[in-house]
């Protein structure tokens, strides 16, 4: 590959002005750390949107030997093509939750004038020799334009979030145009094999034919595990030191199965008495989409569950849920991993969900309490697999994590963590990159 250009929605880095300094700000994320690792070494060019208060000062620019160049969106644009089609279209259908998806023609206008300025942006910055990587359901309709304004170059098309059944696929009135659009590409990867499976039938039922060249191939992303390492401390939970440490962390989204852990938690307590104040759950919830209809309604709806279970069964000195609705900064994330007994990452359903895998490089002892819904579930076979939606399940799973010996929790925990050092994100961006350009060489 003799040169890189990677397209997503957001930007690796955003500015915002407060107190009359500009102040620089990493979106972290599994995706943003991996893809950042790639430039560095390609050198490349990174386009995306600058969504930050102060970004429109930084179209360009250098940083670490790559290049950033940001468009940017009318406030309309804005709503319908983030909040109106991918939020409130896109994001439910993949997740196959159907009575949150609302179908607006206007929407799909503006995801398509977007996806647009997209295309026209990177027709900027590329040469014929120049791969493009196009990254998640944002940014679908991308390579059809291009195909479409006469680019030939090697398109690489990453898809991070589950890809659903042909049926439940064929909802989408636009889902035609955007299956076909993404066929477009060379190389199509996914982070299991269901995905790409599902991929497949849709397109034959959508009787898309495919060209030549189009490959796809599975591939889980892993974590930059150079970064993940135990920190000494109990995130400040020192006066609890007797009691087991139980936690999540997620943004506030109703894909994340966030009430039936609480109500885990419930049936826990009422059929164990006797473990009452031998564990604390510290519930971590990052703020998401705002605004948007269900992503408000979630979090009136976990906040009374959860006031509802203090309510029931806290004490003088205990209380079994410390919720909190606030972003962790990466040093707190890292202590609560070092000091955490058990990981309960139980998403009703996850394109991957890399804290599992944060999780598991970073502990000593911990055990995972893993949805089988999540894709990271196919690689993590020393996790205690749970139906999300089985909330005695999950309260089984709990009991068993909190009592199992000492022998099966490193037996466990070993088996995973040979493996999320194996298929870190080196190991991901290099099994993708070798399979785009063996593809494209043969063509």
């Amino acid at each position: 590959m003799d040169k890189l250009l990677i397209v997503t929605s957001r930007a690796p880095y955003s500015y915002r002005i407060q107190n009359g300094r500009e102040i620089k700000i990493q979106n972290v994320g599994g995706v943003a750390t991996a893809l950042t690792g790639v430039l560095k070494k390609y050198r490349g060019t990174w386009v995306c949107w600058g969504d930050g208060r102060n970004d429109q000062a930084h179209e360009k620019e250098d940083i670490d030997g790559y290049t950033v160049r940001r468009l940017y969106l009318t406030a309309t644009e804005k709503q319908g093509f983030y909040n109106d089609y991918s939020n409130s279209v896109l994001w439910p259908l993949f997740h196959y939750f159907r009575s949150n998806i609302k179908l607006d023609a206007t929407g799909f206008k503006y995801y398509y004038a977007v996806n647009e300025k997209f295309a026209k942006a990177i027709i900027e910055e590329i040469d014929s020799k120049t791969t493009i990587w196009i990254h998640d359901y944002q940014l679908m309709m991308v390579p059809s334009i291009l195909r479409n304004l006469g680019i030939a170059n090697n398109i690489i098309f990453s898809w991070h979030i589950p890809w659903v059944s042909s049926e439940f696929f064929s909802i989408l009135p636009e889902g035609k145009f955007l299956a076909r659009s993404i066929s477009k590409s060379n190389l199509v990867t996914f982070h299991i094999k269901l995905y790409e499976k599902n991929f497949h039938r849709t397109l034959e039922y959508n009787n898309i034919k495919l060209i030549s060249q189009l490959k796809t191939l599975s591939v889980p992303l892993g974590i930059d595990t150079r970064v993940y390492h135990p920190l000494k401390g109990q995130y400040g939970m020192h006066h609890v030191k007797k009691a087991s440490i139980i936690f999540s962390v997620d943004r506030m989204d109703y894909t994340k199965g966030l009430i039936q852990r609480v109500k885990a938690i419930d049936k826990v307590l009422s059929y164990r008495k006797d473990l009452s104040g031998k564990f604390i759950y510290l519930m971590n919830v990052t703020p998401s989409r705002a605004g948007i209809q269900g992503y408000d309604e979630i979090r009136s709806k976990l906040e009374m569950e959860i006031g509802r279970v203090n309510g029931q069964y806290s004490t003088a000195t205990w209380i079994p849920i410390v919720y909190m609705y606030h972003k962790m900064s990466f040093r707190s994330l890292l202590s609560l991993y070092s000091s955490g007994d058990i990981a309960m990452i139980t998403p009703l359903i996850d394109g991957l969900n890399l804290v599992s895998k944060e999780f598991v490089a970073t502990t000593k002892k911990g055990v995972l309490i893993l949805s089988k819904f999540a894709g990271a579930a196919e690689g993590l076979k020393g996790a205690l697999i749970v139906n999300p939606n089985n909330i005695n399940e999950i309260a089984s799973s709990i009991v068993r994590a909190l009592e199992m010996s000492d022998e099966e929790r490193k037996l466990r925990l070993e088996k995973m963590k040979k493996y999320v050092l194996l298929k870190n994100s080196d190991w991901w961006y290099k099994r993708i990159i070798k399979a785009a350009d063996s593809n494209y060489d043969n063509q």
